[in-house]
């Protein structure tokens, strides 16, 4: 696939990626310029005004890693990505392994899948790729790129799929840079210049400090920025706008978008166009809840915060408060019940179960090596990752709209004393 001159591209996080022809073929389709106006970080540029950064930066940036870390691991003889062809894939899957994303990114995807039943964004990306971009991918077929983002090529899908790896070491760099909060800059080229694979797990070369600094650093990003509490808020807010939206008839809904055939109007799918729906549901005069969820968001005013209390633990025992407030979020009924005793609609209180967060990931094993001898990260001897590995924060919340604060705060401090 290798030939002609291919491109430089400025990045403000790496000063330049190097593009080859055969990637800028798929990169300049509508498919994938469609990333270019769909926001990384959701809403959370209603807290952090910068983090307007897109999912086409990102894409291009996980590419640009992963021809990193192959390059280094073949100079040092290991043997994935030591093919040329293997090496391709990989920056091809890179590129790639985002290109299902909805309007909003994560934010939208939960009503997809939750409400709507409809495709994960690797899922609806592995479609599109079939779909729209097969001819662009030269002498490899569609499953052989999108089995590595899918985490089915065992060892080289944990460069973009795993605990510790291209995906999320841009993201980290990404969003901090742009959100102007110093937590994810990691030490990238240390990680690059040590990292290895074994026995579908990660190895680092001695240096276990740059290790830690990744997983807490990802950690403090997830604390600081991903669950802030008014990014959570406003994304709820575009999630049930969205999802209003779509019963509405204003959107088109997510499932349709497996019958379409024009490639065009596909990629027309954007955080703009939610934007537009918006709007025009406004100017329809309809009122209710949806048009004053919409105007609070327009007007940048959050939920207002009820039940806000992270506890750690052991991994696998939620504490006790935690649980019942998670009943409230997977349950609506539950939720309809409480909202009744606050004498509210249902619609007006807003729970939310955050992904659980632990220091290391327990999918993918984690290891140091040093003097010959392989180690786990947590027996390794830095202090952190020895005393709180093994623990997991929990984290649910219960928001509610603006004005509905007092009564609905009453009625959930009485169902937490049951």
């Amino acid at each position: 696939m290798a030939g002609g001159t291919g491109k430089k591209i400025g990045d403000n996080v790496y000063g330049y990626i190097n593009v080859n022809d055969a990637e800028l073929k798929v990169i300049d389709t509508p498919t994938f310029q469609r990333l270019r106006y769909i926001k990384q970080l959701g809403a959370t540029d209603f807290v952090y005004p910068g983090a307007t950064h897109t999912r086409f930066s990102h894409c291009l940036g996980t590419m640009h890693l992963v021809g990193q870390f192959t390059g280094s691991m073949k100079s040092r003889g290991i043997d994935i990505g030591n093919d040329k062809e293997e090496r391709e894939k990989l920056r091809l899957a890179a590129l790639l392994h985002d290109v299902g994303h909805y309007p909003y990114s994560h934010t939208t995807e939960n009503v997809v899948v939750k409400e709507f039943k409809g495709k994960n964004h690797e899922e609806f990306g592995a479609y599109l790729i079939k779909k729209f971009l097969a001819e662009k991918l030269g002498s490899y077929s569609p499953s052989e790129i999108i089995d590595i983002f899918m985490g089915k090529r065992s060892t080289s899908s944990l460069l973009i799929s795993s605990a510790l790896d291209a995906d999320k070491a841009d993201y980290l760099m990404r969003d901090s840079y742009n959100a102007g909060v110093p937590y994810g800059r990691v030490s990238l080229q240390t990680l690059i210049r040590t990292m290895s694979y074994v026995n579908n797990g990660i190895v680092f070369e001695r240096d276990e400090v740059a290790v830690e600094n990744f997983l807490i650093g990802r950690y403090h990003m997830y604390r600081a920025v991903y669950y802030h509490k008014a990014v959570v808020s406003f994304n709820l807010m575009v999630e049930k706008i969205f999802e209003l939206l779509v019963e509405e008839g204003y959107l088109t809904h997510p499932n349709d978008l497996l019958k379409g055939e024009d490639e065009i109007e596909i990629s027309g799918y954007t955080d703009a166009l939610l934007m537009t729906a918006m709007h025009e549901y406004m100017r329809s005069g309809k009122d209710g809840f949806l048009r004053s969820l919409i105007r609070l968001f327009l007007s940048r005013e959050p939920l207002t915060c009820l039940y806000l209390s992270p506890q750690a633990s052991e991994s696998g025992t939620i504490p006790k408060e935690i649980a019942k407030v998670q009943r409230l979020s997977g349950d609506d009924n539950a939720k309809r019940r409480l909202a009744a005793r606050a004498g509210v609609d249902g619609e007006e209180v807003f729970a939310v179960t955050m992904r659980p967060l632990s220091l290391i990931d327990e999918k993918t094993k984690v290891y140091v090596r040093s003097k010959g001898e392989l180690k786990s990260i947590t027996e390794s001897g830095g202090l952190v990752l020895n005393m709180v590995g093994s623990r997991t924060l929990y984290d649910s919340r219960v928001y509610s709209m603006p004005g509905r604060s007092k009564s609905v705060l009453e009625a959930l401090k009485r169902y937490l004393k049951k």
